[in-house]
């Protein structure tokens, strides 16, 4: 029977290992693909003063009322209507921005309205939910392209609804709704290693 530490030599050996593999296969992602995430925003919007104006790209400007230079996407009226810039399209159920179940793929085969679009939102009021987007970029010197992406809205009853977050894909690979950066595998299994290189150390001091 293996003793106590040459059983925990054997796990610290596979943590390490582990951690070469996961650098690995974080360098091949990160080089093929990178989701754009807003964080958490809940920007109001208002039902006043013809509603919010996203630029979804980074640095997420935004502004209430008023159109800033590269706009993608403006929604008003508590949340329940919805106006894209001529650079951008919405995923449609009908007539209407659809209301999308997390994981839902925005694909270039996803049903999307003609850009510009401007109409009703499929999220129930009183509600938050998906909408799915694709648009052009209009960063200088950022990614060139058709760009797919989410944002997660609230719709209002009788107050004011809000954009919780967004997100999209630099590439111009698909993405799903509800999709964020996932947290980094190496991260994770190096904190572990270092955790167990220091028990170790402390066992043998004792």
């Amino acid at each position: 029977m293996l003793s106590i530490k040459s059983r925990l030599d054997s796990h610290f050996r596979l943590a390490a290992a582990a951690a070469t593999g996961a650098a690995a296969v974080s360098t091949t992602s990160s080089a093929t693909a990178a989701v754009i995430y807003s964080g958490l925003q809940n920007v109001p919007v208002l039902s006043t003063n013809g509603g919010v104006y996203f630029d979804f790209e980074a640095p997420f400007t935004s502004a209430q009322g008023t159109r800033p230079d590269g706009w993608d996407v403006n929604p008003y009226a508590v949340g329940g209507r919805i106006y894209m810039n001529n650079n951008t399209a919405v995923v449609l159920a009908g007539a209407n921005a659809a209301d999308l179940a997390f994981g839902t793929p925005i694909t270039a085969a996803s049903l999307f309205s003609g850009n510009g679009f401007f109409g009703g939102v499929a999220i129930p009021a009183g509600t938050t939910g998906l909408l799915g987007f694709r648009f052009t970029s209009n960063n200088l010197g950022g990614p060139a392209g058709t760009l797919y992406g989410w944002a997660r809205m609230s719709v209002g009853t009788t107050g004011d609804g809000n954009v919780v977050d967004w997100a999209y894909e630099n590439t111009g690979a698909p993405i799903t709704a509800g999709a964020v950066p996932e947290p980094s595998s190496l991260g994770l299994l190096a904190a572990g290693a270092a955790g167990l290189a220091q028990w170790r150390r402390r066992r043998a001091s004792v």
